[in-house]
């Protein structure tokens, strides 16, 4: 009897979901307003899409047109048209960031190269900010180090804060838009992080575990209520997709979060994400556990807190945001 093929190596699945769409949206329902919102520009997006045949492609596609914005960049700062230049540098660092997604090994020179574009341009966002977007590092258990962006929201004096979890496969810097910053605007802080297999994490090395992800965000809430423009009695939560599943995690462990939300929910069984669901989301939490064989990994997953488990613990309000047709969550997991 033939061998069953791991579930992670059917990257054909993925590719052929591709051929039925002009972008991701027949992957992630909606991506496209999304990125959108973040400040990838629809030109960015169709000069990527235009040339994508398959999983394999992205990464060349994405960090094709990064090169092309960041030259751009590069060109206007150099004639001293500095706004111009940080959107550009802006545009650069989101398009380098998708360069690295789909590479799911551990310096693999392709990834390094892409997240060295990627904090290269963000830096040249940060340094143009004035002061409003700030970077950290701040350690957690086992001497890692959880990595931070925080964007100060305007006027003097404590304010309520926002920490923000990407999904399993985004990272801090492709979440807030600091050209359309919608907490800022509503007089609110937030924090975006990479936790444990998330972003900067993932280049140093930082793997998540069992546990680890809820202690990395609760270092960064004591990072946050040492500072002197955050009301430490009002610090929330938003997780995004498999943010959403951290999110609660958080709360359960940390009786500092006050609120928490989840967008895009992902809190319910496993089996449909990783064995029923387009296999690339297996093959990248694989890679942010640091785990390369198949079985080992359904071990460790099969350890993971369940998500009703830990709610009975949160005692603040959460909300869950999903769509009534989402396969990953749909109503009855939530």
């Amino acid at each position: 009897m033939p061998k069953p093929q791991l579930r992670a190596e059917q990257g054909w699945i993925f590719d052929n979901f591709l051929m039925l769409s002009e972008n991701e949206d027949v992957l992630h329902p909606g991506i496209t307003g999304t990125r959108i919102e973040r400040g990838f520009k629809p030109e960015d997006l169709k000069a990527v899409y235009s040339k994508v045949t398959g999983r394999r492609s992205f990464p060349k596609a994405w960090r094709k047109r990064a090169e092309v914005l960041e030259a751009m960049a590069v060109a206007s700062e150099g004639r001293g048209r500095d706004v111009t230049a940080r959107g550009l540098y802006h545009r650069a660092a989101l398009c380098f960031g998708r360069a690295q997604h789909l590479i799911p090994v551990h310096e693999h020179p392709d990834k390094v190269a892409a997240y060295e574009g990627l904090y290269r341009c963000y830096d040249k966002v940060i340094d143009s900010s004035g002061g409003g977007i700030e970077k950290a590092a701040v350690g957690f258990t086992g001497g890692m180090n959880a990595h931070a962006l925080f964007y100060g929201a305007p006027g003097e004096g404590p304010k309520p804060t926002i920490v923000v979890l990407p999904g399993m496969d985004a990272i801090k810097e492709d979440v807030i838009n600091p050209f359309a910053n919608l907490y800022a605007d509503r007089g609110m802080n937030v924090c975006a992080m990479d936790g444990p297999g998330q972003g900067e994490c993932n280049y140093n090395a930082a793997w998540q575990s069992e546990h680890n992800y809820q202690e990395a965000v609760s270092a960064v809430i004591d990072w946050l209520a040492a500072r002197g423009d955050v009301d430490a009695e009002r610090i929330g939560v938003m997780g995004m997709s498999m943010g959403s599943r951290w999110g609660v995690l958080a709360a359960a462990h940390d009786a500092r979060i006050k609120a928490v939300c989840g967008q895009m929910a992902n809190v319910g069984s496993f089996d449909m994400i990783f064995e029923q669901a387009q296999p690339n989301f297996k093959r990248i939490f694989m890679y942010m556990t640091n785990y390369s064989d198949e079985a080992e990994f359904d071990e460790f997953v099969s350890r993971l807190t369940q998500v009703r488990d830990a709610a009975r613990e949160v005692k603040c309000p959460h909300l869950l945001v999903a769509g009534d047709m989402d396969e990953l969550c749909p109503p009855e997991d939530m």
